[in-house]
Parts: C-alpha cells; sequence; structure tokens
C-alpha cells in the first residue's frame, strides 16, 4: 500500500472489519526508520475531523496518526479485540518504533481507550483521554511503564475526577498530568495536544526510549513559559499559576527549575490572583457540597419513590441556573459541572431501571427530574407520557404533551408512535391538544 505523506487519507479499510480508518504520515516519514505512533478511536463516524484535529502536532513531533472507526455499543470484548486487531495491523504495515504506541479518545471512547494500557501494558506507552475517562482504582493493576494524559474543560462535570485520577496515578508512581481548557468546547485545543505529544516524547527520553535532545527540551520549556506570559496578560492567573508548576515538575528532570518557584511566589502575591483564587475556592466547595446533597437525595426520593420532593428539585435547578448567569466564570463553570453531574447521576439510574417492568412509578419519576434538569429533554417527555398512558393516568399524559409541544417539538409522527399509548393517541383529547399546537393532527380536526 502506498500512501501520500503530509496529507490526511481516509477511508481506508480493515481486514476482517467493516471499520474505516484515516491516517496521517509525516512529511518526512521514511520506511527505513522507526517511527511512534498516535492510534485514536472514534464512535462518532467523524475520522477525518479528528485526525486533521491532531495532524499540526503529529506532524511536529514526528507521529504515524492512526484514526479508525469505533463500535461503542458492542460489549468490551469485542471492543479490545477490535482494539487489539487494528494496533497489530498498523504495526503490520508501518515501521513502528516499540514502546511508542500511544493512544486516544474522545469523550465516551476514553472510557475504554484509557482501560487499554492495563490489558496491554506492556505495548502502550502512552494515552490521551478526553473529555472522560476510566477513573483507575485498586481493582485495575497498572504498571508504570505508561503515561497519563487527560484533557478536560472548565464546563467538564468530570473536571474534579480528572484531578482524582492524576492523584491516583501519581501514588502508583505513574506519570500522569491533566491539561484543562476554558469553557465547554467539542474538541480540545490544538495547542494542548501538542503539548501532550511533547510530554510522551519527553518521557521516551526519560525513559531512555530515544536519546536525550536537551536543545529540544530547552525549546519546548521556552514555549510553554511564553504561554504562561499569555495566560498573565490574559487575566487568566489561575491558568498561570498552574502552569508555571506544572513546568517547573516536568522539566526538573531535564534541568534545574527550582528558579521557577520565584516565579510561583510572585503570581501568589498579585492581588488579581488572590482574588480570582478566592472566588475560585468559594464555588470548588460549593461545588462538592451540593454535588454531595444531590447524591444523597436522589438516592432517597428513589428508595422512597419520592414525588412530593419535586419543587425541591425545581428550586435547586433554578438556583443553578440563576448561578449559571452569574458575572464570575468560576461561579458558571461550577454551576455547569453540577448540572451536568445531576443530569449523569439521574441518566445512570434510569439506565438500570430501563427495562425494569415493576418500576414504573420510580422511571416516572426520574423522567420527571430529567425534564427538570433539562427542559428541552423531548426524549424524557415522551417517556413520561408513554409511562403515564401505561398506568391509565391518561390527565398526567396530557399534560407533557402539551409541554412537550409548548418547547416546541413538531415531530408529529413520533407523537404516535410512542410505546404503550395505542388508546390514548386516538383519543379526541390526545388529538385535540397536538392540533392545537401543530395545526393538524391524524385523528382529530376542528370544524
Amino acid at each position: 500500500m502506498i500512501l501520500k505523506k503530509g496529507t490526511v487519507i481516509d477511508s481506508l479499510s480493515i481486514p476482517d472489519f467493516d471499520n474505516k480508518y484515516s491516517i496521517y504520515l509525516p512529511k518526512d516519514f521514511d520506511k527505513q526508520k522507526t517511527w511512534p505512533i498516535l492510534m485514536g478511536f472514534n464512535s462518532q463516524k467523524n475520522t477525518v475531523e479528528t485526525t486533521k484535529l491532531f495532524q499540526e502536532a503529529a506532524e511536529e513531533h514526528g507521529y504515524i496518526l492512526a484514526v479508525t472507526d469505533f463500535e461503542n455499543n458492542k460489549n468490551i470484548k469485542d471492543q479490545v479485540k477490535y482494539v487489539s486487531s487494528f494496533m497489530k495491523h498498523m504495526i503490520s504495515l508501518f515501521p513502528v518504533q516499540q514502546g511508542r504506541i500511544c493512544i486516544f479518545g474522545n469523550d465516551i471512547d476514553s472510557r475504554l481507550v484509557s482501560l487499554i494500557p492495563a490489558l496491554y501494558s506492556d505495548q502502550i506507552f502512552g494515552v490521551i483521554a478526553i473529555g472522560d475517562s476510566y477513573f483507575y482504582n485498586q481493582s485495575i493493576k497498572i504498571k508504570r511503564n505508561f503515561s497519563y494524559i487527560g484533557v478536560v474543560s472548565t464546563d467538564n462535570y468530570r473536571y474534579k475526577d480528572f484531578f482524582k485520577n492524576k492523584q491516583y496515578l501519581k501514588s502508583k508512581a505513574v506519570p500522569a498530568d491533566i491539561f484543562v481548557q476554558e469553557g465547554e468546547t467539542q474538541f480540545p485545543n490544538k495547542r494542548l495536544l501538542n503539548k501532550a505529544l511533547s510530554q510522551f516524547t519527553m518521557q521516551s527520553m526519560l525513559k531512555g526510549r530515544i536519546p536525550k535532545d536537551s536543545i529540544w527540551v530547552r525549546s519546548m520549556f521556552d514555549r510553554d513559559l511564553k504561554q504562561v506570559d499569555e495566560y498573565l496578560k490574559n487575566g487568566q492567573y489561575l491558568f498561570a499559576y498552574n502552569e508555571v508548576k506544572r513546568i517547573r515538575i516536568s522539566y526538573s528532570m531535564f534541568f534545574d527549575t527550582k528558579f521557577l518557584k520565584d516565579k510561583q511566589k510572585e503570581i501568589r502575591k498579585m492581588p488579581s490572583y488572590k482574588r480570582e483564587k478566592r472566588i475560585w475556592l468559594k464555588y470548588s466547595n460549593q461545588e462538592s457540597a451540593l454535588r454531595n446533597t444531590y447524591l444523597f437525595s436522589l438516592e432517597e426520593d428513589i428508595n422512597t419513590v419520592s414525588f412530593e420532593n419535586l419543587g425541591w428539585w425545581q428550586y435547586q435547578v433554578s438556583e443553578l441556573d440563576t448561578l449559571l448567569k452569574n458575572n464570575q466564570k468560576s461561579a458558571r463553570h461550577a454551576a455547569k459541572r453540577v448540572k451536568d453531574y445531576l443530569r449523569y447521576i439521574v441518566d445512570e439510574y434510569k439506565n438500570v431501571l430501563l427495562d425494569n417492568p415493576k418500576a414504573l412509578e420510580v422511571n416516572m419519576l426520574l423522567n420527571i427530574l430529567s425534564t427538570i434538569i433539562d427542559k428541552d429533554d423531548f426524549d424524557s417527555y415522551k417517556r413520561i407520557i408513554s409511562l403515564s398512558a401505561q398506568d391509565r393516568d391518561f390527565k398526567t399524559a396530557l399534560f407533557y404533551l402539551e409541554e412537550l409541544l409548548k418547547k416546541g417539538y413538531k415531530d408529529l409522527d413520533a407523537l404516535y408512535a410512542i410505546d404503550g399509548t395505542l388508546t390514548l393517541r386516538i383519543s379526541k383529547e390526545y388529538n385535540k391538544v397536538i392540533q392545537d399546537y401543530l395545526g393538524t393532527s391524524k385523528f382529530f380536526s376542528k370544524k
């Protein structure tokens, strides 16, 4: 197979699989040399876009880059089998440098990808987990011969979990770092991806897998310090302080970086840093308290099937919505994380109880909670209509039908395909509500 260097090639096939993958070879790729490789696993069907996202970093750091389609709805055994087959296929095609195989995943794909080093500890050297991750604990045996990079946004409800992950891995002597980006974004900043690969290159030097290049290391050091200046210029004092600390630790294995402690002290003395740190701590503590309160309260309400507490939940969500409009970034980020965390734990309960016919009332409660958390969660409105109809509570079903239509829902056919609503959907009342909002219905017309 002949592939063009310096450009993304897509729609390539893997023997015995329907999956497709994209590849990028550095411009100076030479089959007579061995190369590190970065492999991505993507269930969002956008392998080309993802490959292009990493293209710049792969080119600069001399990595073969390959991103494959990935079926996330299969069982974990089949997923792991495919990961193994894809790695073997790449190694059969290219002169891959052993001990420098790195992998990455974005969002839900990161959960499995970050677990792979525990399964293939002698092959995987680095992991980049973007937006989500497997969160390690004593149940998973991990070796020290891989490096972990987490990339997370300040709006991600997993934000604090990433730092707990780092703390745990560090306690096991596994090189680990977290790169944070501001706000909510679907894809990570290219600069952070570049930094991730530079970290892997530095770890390769420290582990003796490639020769140490002091000139290159110093250039990376200088570039990272320029980012600190950029943070300070933009008034991002916490980012600046944390980055100086990271740089001091990361580069201390190559040369003396103790002088950066003075830079940290300088930033800590800045009034703007003190103010930003104080505000951040305030809302970070509030976030932790709310998460614990919501987790405990939700468990209690589910155990007692307490519909009476829905008013309290409405109040809590309205308070979070108010906080989302706060003029302090730390407040907005914390509120977003708490709200998404609440959505996550409700969804987790829903997934567990989805097919339990004896849990109709609990399912009803959870879906009502979903509509309180997200007023545009159309699937939950339809699920409430379905459950109410099955319980022959047509009054509630009609109420949530009207609420759904008030939110702008317009899929007429879907309203007549909701499970368990056969009797309801041919009723005059059901069709009249639809007629009032959509101007038409299937079994009723105004005269």
